[in-house]
């Protein structure tokens, strides 16, 4: 049996308790797709489990295999996109000539249209929603927004079992070590992975107030021209030109900018926060640590995630066995409610 790793991520469906009147998203859901249209409920409708992501691109979810597993209901998201094209390499060589002097044998590259009835995959999501909790593990083009945009539309027009003014947000949550009381109220979190390192502060009181920020916004490495003007910064123009003239032929500058943003700036603390956690829960390469008034997490990502193995239905396919995903994400909510870092 082939496998694969993947991340899995979790959110936390929040929304305003008044309007939701007890409902948790995965009662929400499993009403939404009971709904019925003639003598069909939504289970039986794919043509009407169809969300049209409304950007201008022609982006499509199909909400293709979905299940009621009695402790939560279990979906497969499929991502496509209208007139869209896949580059085909046909096997068969041929001799073109490519210019005036270069004749070559080579395989004729062009693109294809999916076949009639069909549309190409461009990411896929297969999500879990067991009480208020989601779990998912999405591939290539699938987002988390994608994700809240369709359960958004699900509950709203696909089901239309919660009122279309209803807010809610699919947020990220820290470890039982941010909310436990273990290190205190958070002042900070560090983001490594291969993107700069970067330390955030956050102000402790949710009012607004002016914090001191110093924000790094990129690191490149500019070479001669590029880096000529940088160097004119720091030492003037006369210095440079007479550096630049001293080089050798196999010389040459270069400059490691560093550039950041100081000063002072407006927070509204515990909003920013979530938002900033948020952000950081969706790049999969960064590891993050919290730091707080009584202590830090610094052995491990604070952010709930985790690295499980899917089954294939075959070697290098792009899909995962839909019956293994629903064990595994069922695995990990269980590891983690018996690990403390959420409340079943």
């Amino acid at each position: 049996m082939s496998t694969a790793y993947h991340m899995v991520h979790y959110r936390r469906f929040e929304a305003d308790a008044k309007q939701l009147k007890g409902q948790t998203l995965e009662g929400l859901c499993r009403e939404a797709l009971n709904s019925q249209k003639g003598a069909a409920a939504l289970w039986a409708r794919p043509e009407d489990r169809v969300f049209d992501v409304t950007d201008g691109d022609g982006r499509k979810i199909f909400l293709n295999k979905v299940a009621d597993l009695s402790s939560a209901v279990f979906g497969e998201m499929c991502l496509a996109q209208a007139k869209d094209l896949q580059a085909l390499l046909k096997m068969e060589p041929s001799e073109v000539e490519l210019s005036d002097l270069t004749t070559a044998t080579v395989y004729d590259l062009n693109e294809s249209e999916a076949p009639a009835g069909s549309q190409f995959i461009r990411g896929l999501a297969y999500w879990i929603a067991i009480g208020n909790h989601v779990l998912f593990v999405k591939t290539h083009s699938m987002t988390p927004e994608l994700v809240r945009l369709y359960l958004d539309w699900l509950l709203k027009k696909g089901g239309a079992v919660v009122d279309p003014s209803l807010s809610f947000a699919l947020n990220a949550e820290f470890d039982n070590t941010m909310t436990a009381g273990d290190i205190g109220e958070i002042r900070n979190l560090r983001v490594t992975g291969k993107s700069a390192p970067q330390a955030i502060s956050v102000p402790v009181e949710p009012k607004e107030r002016e914090v001191k920020t110093s924000r790094r916004i990129a690191d490149r490495f500019a070479e001669m021209q590029q880096a000529v003007p940088i160097v004119e910064a720091i030492f003037g123009k006369t210095k440079t030109a007479s550096l630049v003239e001293s080089l050798g032929p196999e010389e040459y500058l270069a400059v490691e900018a560093s550039v950041k943003v100081r000063g002072r700036r407006t927070e509204k603390s515990r909003e920013q926060f979530q938002a900033i956690a948020n952000d950081l829960a969706d790049a999969s390469d960064a590891k993050v640590e919290i730091e707080g008034k009584d202590g830090k997490v610094v052995d491990g990502d604070a952010i709930l995630r985790t690295r499980m193995p899917f089954n294939l239905p075959h070697e290098g396919s792009n899909l995962l066995e839909f019956d293994n995903v629903a064990d595994q994400l069922q695995e990990v909510y269980s590891r983690f409610v018996k690990d403390g870092k959420i409340k079943a």
